[in-house]
């Protein structure tokens, strides 16, 4: 992915809509693209209808995102959403017409469906990084992470961790948030685990709620085909019980399956979250 000055990128919310409030922040990551020299196509499904949660219809978005694929002056893709509702539209998705016009897809929270089924589905390059951040806060980093990905291709693995268990890493990353993640589950959309990094974080979710998503992972057979594990932030876990509250939820399954982990204290849903692409090979060795 090397853009040029004069291409344009799509605005989306297949999630839940954003709200008519937070139009100004929307408007300041266009004004960011236009100092880069990029123009913007915003979608017809955006901000919410007025009494409901979402931007459209299922098929409504899903045609939208359609249209953005399809039109060749695009050559990358923002989902503003997050929410609920992103598993609505997998159903009414082209993806063979996606197929036919290859370009990323960046969002993040719920809208790891998305990122996760159009990598299952037809390999297209999908980002774990959510756009609004930069409408509210100027980290420079991030600015600077963001254009040097698009118009450099500079896609290096960057971000802070801790080991946990293990010495080596290695394998295709797929996940993103663990509640929505799993939402594929039992569907054709949901990644092959076989040799793959596991990637998950969260939001919201106390120890009673990540546990009973743990224990689905092993339940669906998850576990005990993939090469590893990435664990982001569990914010409201980590806030109201620590980080050690994680760990002693994952440790039963640590011990099971011998899987190398890593702990990020940066991936996740933090306004510093670096870009994650899900797909991308991963190999990292504990440095003696």
């Amino acid at each position: 992915m090397e853009l040029q000055q004069g291409d344009q990128v799509g605005l989306i919310a297949c999630s839940d809509g954003r709200k008519l409030e937070q139009q100004d922040q929307i408007e300041r990551i266009k004004q960011l693209f236009a100092r880069w020299g990029l123009g913007t196509v915003e979608a017809e499904t955006i901000y919410r209808q007025e009494g409901t949660y979402w931007s459209g219809s299922p098929a409504l978005r899903a045609q939208e995102l359609t249209k953005l694929y399809k039109n060749p002056k695009i050559k990358a893709i923002f989902d503003l959403s997050g929410g609920d509702s992103a598993n609505q539209v997998l159903p009414y998705l082209d993806f063979d017409t996606i197929k036919q016009h290859i370009k990323p897809l960046f969002g993040y929270s719920d809208v790891t469906v998305l990122l996760n089924s159009l990598y299952s589905q037809v390999c297209v390059p999908v980002y774990h990084y959510q756009i609004m951040h930069l409408g509210s806060n100027k980290d420079n980093l991030q600015e600077r992470s963001l254009y040097n990905l698009l118009f450099n291709a500079r896609e290096a693995l960057s971000f802070d961790y801790d080991w946990i268990q293990g010495d080596v890493l290695s394998g295709q990353i797929v996940g993103g948030n663990i509640r929505c993640f799993l939402k594929l589950a039992g569907t054709p959309y949901i990644p092959d685990p076989e040799g793959k990094v596991l990637f998950l974080e969260s939001l919201s979710g106390k120890s009673n709620r990540i546990a009973t998503f743990l224990a689905q992972f092993e339940q669906i057979g998850y576990f005990n085909k993939m090469n590893g594990l990435i664990l982001g932030t569990f914010t409201e876990l980590e806030q109201t019980s620590g980080r050690e509250a994680l760990v002693e939820l994952i440790e039963p399954y640590a011990q099971k399956y011998h899987w190398p982990i890593i702990k990020s204290n940066q991936l996740g849903h933090g306004s510093n979250s670096p870009i994650l692409k899900i797909g991308q090979h991963l190999t990292l060795k504990k440095q003696i």
